[in-house]
């Protein structure tokens, strides 16, 4: 009966770890971490949405996007919830309507829908504007400016995927969607 009770308290014990543990990596920028971890301890944060919504900013942030299908799931029981399932909802829409017309020619007129501060939401309005241009498989844009520029590939090896290059101030940064 001892070792029962020993037994569930480490149990516990390095379950709270773990809750810190993706707190202190969250903090740290560790977002590929936290997406990881938080996918394999989901039973474990599913009762807190707090703890859902930060594994889902990280999910977003290491560009699993797939991931916040989930959480928007589970996310509403209160004000911050409902907000942080509006977002993730609109930008998993964005993705597969992108992807939907990039990859499958279907075509979407008269779109209109919020605007946020994502990657693919961005991307999402300059090819509903009809601001990027199309050579090949490959769309590309650049800011008035020269400051920033996005080139956008279709891949279709297969599931069809977009690889988005955003050239920002002189750094590179790619992405992948599926």
């Amino acid at each position: 009966m001892r070792s029962v009770a020993l037994f569930c308290m480490i149990v516990l014990s390095l379950q709270a770890a773990s809750l810190e543990d993706l707190v202190r990596h969250y903090k740290k920028g560790n977002y590929g971490y936290v997406c990881r971890m938080g996918y394999k301890m989901f039973n474990r944060i599913k009762h807190s949405e707090a703890m859902v919504s930060m594994y889902a900013y990280a999910c977003l942030k290491d560009d699993k996007l797939d991931r916040l299908a989930v959480p928007i799931l589970i996310l509403g029981k209160t004000p911050a919830g409902r907000k942080n399932r509006a977002y993730f909802s609109l930008i998993l829409a964005q993705k597969n309507l992108l992807i939907a017309s990039l990859c499958d020619g279907i075509r979407m007129e008269g779109l209109q829908v919020p605007d946020t501060d994502h990657l693919i939401s961005k991307i999402f309005n300059l090819y509903y504007q009809k601001k990027l241009k199309k050579v090949d498989n490959r769309y590309s844009y650049t800011s008035p400016d020269n400051q920033v520029r996005y080139t956008i590939e279709v891949q279709r090896k297969g599931r069809c995927s977009l690889i988005v290059k955003e050239y920002d101030h002189g750094t590179t940064h790619e992405h992948r969607y599926r």
